[in-house]
């Protein structure tokens, strides 16, 4: 939010982001990498993003950062660029290429990928066909079940669910904005949603539904085979305040 203290929803959303990154440490230890999958800032502004970068400096750990449809995207790259975070679109890690897109529609609650997307996309493959890929994106490319965050997918999902079946070293993509768990493997790809740190979507819902369980994340294990495993965590406290009476946002 614009301030540290404002709530969304009731819900005060940096105190449980901080809180989440806090219980994931103390639970498995230092990370190789953290991917934030969109959605960092309701109300984006430069003083947003700072707390964003000092919050995650503190970790000392490598950070790719993904712009959702809340997000502005031109300063999240001039305040999220420094020391180990960034907004890097590609990386090689421990023998698995990381490859982050952009879907963002301005103004829009929807997604889409543009052609230098799906171009960079297909050349970041074509570079590399011996590594394992893990794509990250924050509108999903498959349907959750909930009726209405299924409008919401990347508009032109056909087409890239066909680059990805052209390159058979993608292993998963991981994806944010339904705010649940998700995890379902198509054509042997795995489609992982992760939780949010703030508060959860209802699953299988017709229209707009919140609920009080504690928000959470996502952890990856990529292996040196090609194989990776995935479970969420979520945190041991309630999550405090939140209005489930509200029908949006």
């Amino acid at each position: 939010m614009a301030d540290e203290n404002d709530t969304l929803l009731g819900v005060n959303t940096q105190y449980y982001f901080q809180q989440v990154l806090k219980q994931a440490h103390l639970a498995h230890g230092r990370f190789d990498l953290i991917l934030v999958s969109g959605d960092l800032a309701q109300q984006p502004g430069a003083a947003s993003y700072q707390r964003i970068a000092q919050t995650l400096q503190r970790y000392d750990t490598e950070t790719l950062c993904l712009p959702g449809n809340h997000d502005d995207f031109g300063l999240m790259q001039v305040q999220l660029n420094t020391g180990l975070v960034s907004c890097r679109q590609a990386m090689q890690k421990q023998g698995w290429q990381i490859i982050c897109l952009n879907s963002q529609i301005v103004d829009s609650p929807a997604g889409e990928l543009a052609d230098e997307q799906l171009d960079f996309l297909q050349h970041s493959l074509a570079a590399h066909p011996q590594l394992p890929c893990l794509i990250a994106v924050h509108h999903p490319c498959i349907a959750s079940g909930s009726t209405w965050l299924d409008t919401m997918q990347i508009r032109n999902s056909a087409v890239l669910l066909d680059v990805l079946a052209q390159h058979h070293q993608v292993k998963a993509v991981t994806f944010g904005h339904i705010h649940q768990e998700l995890a379902r493997q198509i054509d042997g790809i795995w489609y992982f949603a992760a939780p949010a740190t703030c508060f959860e979507f209802k699953p299988l819902s017709v229209a707009f539904a919140v609920t009080d369980t504690p928000p959470g994340y996502r952890v990856f294990q990529l292996k040196s085979d090609g194989t990776l495993t995935s479970a969420c965590f979520r945190l041991t406290e309630p999550l405090q305040g939140l209005d489930c009476r509200m029908h949006g946002y």
